[in-house]
Formats: structure tokens, sequence, C-alpha cells
């Protein structure tokens, strides 16, 4: 049969451990440098939490900034739309309106005389096509660069009036502005409010 082992005791393996997992004392130097070392990590960790904080905040406050602003173009932007479809309302109103006026037919030495420098416009007179002056030129309007159209101050103290640049033409041997448009249609369009 077999052999029964022999007892052996705990205290004999611990004694053969003891010595194994004795820990090596440090000296008072090394526990210096070790709380130091200890602390220099702690310190970089406050700074690194302290600085990931100040980043944090400044982002925020840059993401608020940038909501704010979004905020105000957004409304700007209607804002924009809005009185950009009521600027194309009143400009519909206006050609439909303005085509009802009555046009002469230019004078054959008028047919081509479109006006192109503005150098001698402000202050020009205005005239209708069978020579009635009727005001002057107070303000001129471009469009790339070219006349559009130009603002005429109409004589008696009647208003002024846009005149677009398809009813006007130049005298230049003469420094005068020629309209297709009739007087008594220019007085109404003083009246005309869009």
């Amino acid at each position: 049969m077999f052999a029964r082992p022999l007892p052996v005791s705990f205290a004999f393996f611990l004694s053969l451990a003891a010595p194994a997992a004795a820990q090596p004392v440090s000296t008072p130097a090394e526990q210096t440098q070790t709380q130091q070392l200890n602390q220099n990590i702690t310190d970089a960790n406050r700074a690194a939490d302290a600085k990931k904080a100040e980043n944090n905040a400044l982002y925020q406050q840059q993401q608020a900034r940038y909501q704010e602003q979004l905020t105000v173009y957004k409304a700007g932007q209607k804002n924009y739309q809005e009185r950009a479809a009521i600027y194309l309302a009143a400009r519909d109103r206006y050609i439909a309106g303005h085509a009802q006026y009555q046009r002469a037919t230019w004078p054959a030495r008028y047919q081509q005389s479109l006006i192109v420098d503005t150098n001698d416009l402000l202050g020009a007179r205005v005239r209708t096509s069978n020579g009635r002056t009727v005001g002057q030129v107070a303000e001129i309007a471009l469009l790339d660069g070219r006349v559009d159209a130009l603002r005429v101050t109409l004589d008696n103290r009647r208003g002024d009036v846009w005149v677009d640049s398809g009813d006007l033409r130049f005298d230049a041997d003469k420094k005068v502005v020629m309209t297709n448009l009739n007087r008594r249609d220019l007085y109404i369009m003083t009246q005309e409010t869009y």
C-alpha cells in the first residue's frame, strides 16, 4: 500500500518564504526623493487639470460667442430676405405702374444718344422730347458703372422723381438731359410711393 506523506509544518514554509518576502528598507534620502517625485506628479496633474479647465472655459466662451453671432447672422439673413421680398414686390409694382405712362417717340437725333458719361449730368437741365424744361438732375444711380437712373428735381417745387435710363437721352451739344416721358406723367410719378 501507499505510504502516507509526512506532515510538514506550516511554520517551515513560512520560514522559507520570509527572506524572499522581506522588503528592503528605504533610506530617508530615498523616501524624500520618492515623496518629491510623487509631489511633482501630483503638481503636474493639478496643472494639467487646471489648464484643461481653463481651455474648456475658453472653449465654452467661444462657443457662446459663436452662437450669439450665428443668431445675429440668422436674424440679419431673415431681415434681408424680408426686405428683398418687399423690394422685389415694390419693383414689380413700379415696373407695372411705370409701363402705363405715355412716352413720346424719340426724335431721330436722340435715338442712340444713351447716357454714358456722368461728368456733365449733375445739375443738368431736364427737358421733355418736345423741348419743355421740367427740372434738373439731382442724383445719379449707377449700376455696374453705368447710369441706371437719374433723380430729377422738378420745377415749381413739384418734388423729385427717379427716371430710368431707358427714358433718358443726353444732348451733349447743349448739355441737356432729354426724357420721352411727358410732364404730366412726371408729376404723377412724384406722388407714387413703394
